[in-house]
């Protein structure tokens, strides 16, 4: 399921910090807008209109660049898998010697590196080159890329949805308090318990997150109120 407990306890550590960019960036652009909205004395039913289009539209935003990104990286892999598999065929001398050479590189002396380097062409010669070569140690598939784009969307959404019930909830002439507040909740609560599943540093996470936010919600503001 995307974006649940489960999921995120399953996630190497570096895809779990990166979710903590996509939620807040939900929350930062659905607040800022609002405050925007707030600023240039926008009315409610238009307002409520914007910040709800802009939520759905951010999230699709966000899957769509996610998507491009990992479909990319498929077509990249492929094309190194073709790549090495052809140099493997025609050359397998100088491909063995590679990896003999990047062993030794690391401190094994050369007859261990020589016998690993054996022992690897004889298992899975490819995934061993691709390994050592270029870093690749699982493929990304079509289905991985759709998955994980889906994924960042509902990221974006998740923490979109709650500027926009602050905005709807709150009466409207506390709707800007409304706002401010639920986004320091969120940006505080989401930094938080993200960055401890992530292994990175609480204080240091929620601190910057606050200051970002802060400072991009005071922006949108006394920018909606210099346009219009």
């Amino acid at each position: 399921m995307p974006l649940s407990l489960t999921r995120w306890r399953e996630s190497e550590p570096e895809e779990i910090r990166s979710w903590i960019t996509e939620v807040n960036d939900g929350i930062i652009a659905v607040a800022g807008m609002g405050l925007g909205l707030a600023g240039a004395d926008v009315e409610a039913r238009t307002t409520y209109a914007v910040v709800i289009i802009n939520a759905f539209v951010g999230a699709l935003v966000a899957f769509g660049a996610k998507l491009g990104e990992r479909l990319a990286d498929v077509e990249a892999e492929r094309d190194l898998i073709g790549h090495e598999s052809q140099r493997l065929a025609m050359t397998p001398d100088e491909e063995r010697a590679e990896i003999v050479a990047w062993f030794e590189e690391k401190g094994v002396s050369t007859t261990t590196a020589q016998n690993v380097a054996d022992e690897l062409n004889e298992g899975d010669a490819l995934g061993a080159h691709l390994l050592i070569e270029y870093g690749i140690k699982d493929f990304t598939t079509t289905r991985a890329a759709w998955s994980d784009a889906i994924q960042v969307g509902m990221a974006f959404l998740v923490g979109a949805i709650l500027p926009v019930l602050a905005t709807i909830v709150t009466p409207w002439d506390t709707h800007v308090v409304g706002i401010v507040a639920i986004a320091t909740v969120s940006l505080a609560v989401t930094s938080f318990t993200l960055s401890r599943l992530g292994h990175s540093n609480p204080v240091a996470t929620v601190a910057r997150s606050l200051i970002l936010g802060f400072g991009t919600l005071a922006a949108a503001f006394a920018l909606g109120d210099l346009l219009l």
